[in-house]
C-alpha cells in the first residue's frame, strides 16, 4: 500500500476512533459522568455551533438597527433623522416659494404695474398705424390688450347662483357678490397658491390666490375656509363653504374678485354664475 494513501487512512481512523471522557468526584475519585466521542463528531459539533451563532450574528445585524453602526452598511435614507430633516427641507422650499409668490401678487396689486411686453404691444400698434406712440390713448390700448389676454384663458365658476350685487369701481364695490345655498363649497377659478387664507373684521373669512398671468382670486365672507397659506391649489378645488362672516356682510352670499396685473377686473366678463 502506498505510504500517502496509508497515511490518510490513518487519520481517517484516528478521526473515528471513539474515546472516553469521564469526570471524577475531586476528593474521592468517584466517577460522576463519562462520554463517549469520536475526534469526528466533536469536530462536526463544533461545526454546527459555528454555523449557528454565524446565523443568529448575521440575522441580529441584518433585521436589527444596529446594521447601521456598521460603516458604510447602513443607507442614509433609511436613517429617520435624515428623513425628518428631508421633509423639514420640502416644507421649507414649499413656503419660501409660496411667500414669494404671495409679495409678488401683493406687489402687483398694491402697484398696479404693467408687463413690458405689454407696452411693446401699444408701440407696435403704435407703429402699425403710423401714429407717433404719443398721440396714442394708451389707457385705451393697455384695456383692449389686458381683455384680449384674459379672453384666451379659461376659468371655473366659484359658486353657481345669483347676483345680487354687480360690479361698481364708482362705489368701492370691486367685485360680484353671489347667493347661494348654505354650506355650498366655494371653488378656486384656477390654479394657483394662497396668498392669505385669513379672517378680517371687514370681510370675515377671506381666501386670496395667486394664480398664473398675474391674477389674483379673491373669495369673501366665508363661514369656513378649507385651506390655509401657502397651499398649492388646482383648477375647481374647494377652498371655503359660502357664509355670513365680517360687518359688511348683509347675508349669506360670496364675495368674488379677480385683480389682473395689479387692477381690478369685472368678473363677470370672464365666468358666468347663473
Amino acid at each position: 500500500m502506498p505510504d500517502g494513501l496509508q497515511a490518510k487512512r490513518k487519520l481517517w481512523d484516528r478521526l473515528r476512533d471513539t474515546y472516553r471522557i469521564s469526570i471524577l468526584d475531586d476528593e474521592n475519585l468517584e466517577e460522576v459522568g463519562s462520554y463517549n466521542l469520536s475526534l469526528l463528531s466533536f469536530y462536526i459539533f463544533l461545526s454546527v455551533i459555528a454555523l449557528l451563532l454565524s446565523a443568529l450574528v448575521i440575522s441580529f445585524i441584518v433585521f436589527t438597527p444596529v446594521k447601521r453602526l456598521i460603516p458604510g452598511y447602513g443607507d442614509i435614507t433609511d436613517n429617520k433623522k435624515f428623513i425628518e430633516l428631508s421633509k423639514k427641507v420640502d416644507e421649507l422650499e414649499r413656503s419660501v416659494s409660496a411667500y414669494d409668490t404671495y409679495i409678488g401678487g401683493l406687489k402687483n396689486m398694491l402697484t398696479g404695474g404693467i408687463y413690458n411686453s405689454s407696452v411693446e404691444k401699444i408701440d407696435s400698434a403704435a407703429a402699425a398705424k403710423s401714429i407717433r406712440p404719443e398721440l396714442v390713448d394708451q389707457e385705451e390700448l393697455r384695456e383692449t390688450i389686458r381683455a384680449k389676454e384674459l379672453d384666451f384663458l379659461k376659468f371655473a365658476t366659484p359658486v353657481s347662483g345669483q347676483v345680487s350685487a354687480r360690479f361698481d369701481p364708482s362705489i368701492q364695490h370691486y367685485g360680484v357678490d353671489i347667493i347661494a345655498a348654505k354650506d355650498t363649497p366655494i371653488k378656486s377659478i384656477m390654479d394657483g397658491v394662497v396668498m392669505n387664507a385669513d379672517q378680517s373684521v371687514s370681510s370675515g373669512n377671506s381666501v386670496y390666490i395667486q394664480h398664473n398671468k398675474n391674477i389674483v382670486s379673491v373669495y369673501k365672507h366665508n363661514s369656513v375656509l378649507l385651506v390655509q397659506t401657502g397651499d398649492v391649489i388646482k383648477t375647481g378645488q374647494a377652498v371655503a363653504i359660502i357664509g355670513n362672516s365680517g360687518e359688511k356682510s348683509t347675508g349669506p352670499h360670496l364675495h368674488f374678485e379677480m385683480w389682473y396685473d395689479g387692477k381690478y377686473i369685472n368678473p363677470e366678463k370672464y365666468i358666468t354664475f347663473q
